[in-house]
């Protein structure tokens, strides 16, 4: 079976010719999200990659068909350093943007 793998953000293939942002992937009959997690080398964890399958979120045991449509999200993480305050939007259009429209 063939199903259509979209890689966003950080997941995306580095080749010669750019970014690879989605990929046909081939895997036995009744092959699961995890086989395909485990072909691209994705850690499978919930905490690392969002799992959506045909629009809706799944989990690694999912069981996957032909022309399903699989979507990788990469989790994020961010923040703010020690030491450093996030500034509310509002107050940074103001200061900083004041002579400009944003």
């Amino acid at each position: 079976m063939v199903v259509t793998v979209h890689l966003h953000t950080t997941l995306q293939r580095r080749t010669p010719t750019g970014a690879l942002r989605r990929l046909q992937v081939t895997l036995p009959a009744g092959g699961t999200l995890g086989d395909l997690l485990a072909r691209l080398e994705v850690d499978p964890q919930p905490e690392a990659v969002l799992l959506v399958v045909n629009g809706r979120q799944a989990d690694a045991g999912q069981a996957l068909a032909e022309g399903d449509e699989v979507h990788l999200i990469p989790a994020l993480s961010g923040g703010a350093p020690d030491g450093v305050i996030a500034v509310p939007w509002n107050s940074l259009k103001q200061t900083q943007f004041a002579e400009r429209e944003v």
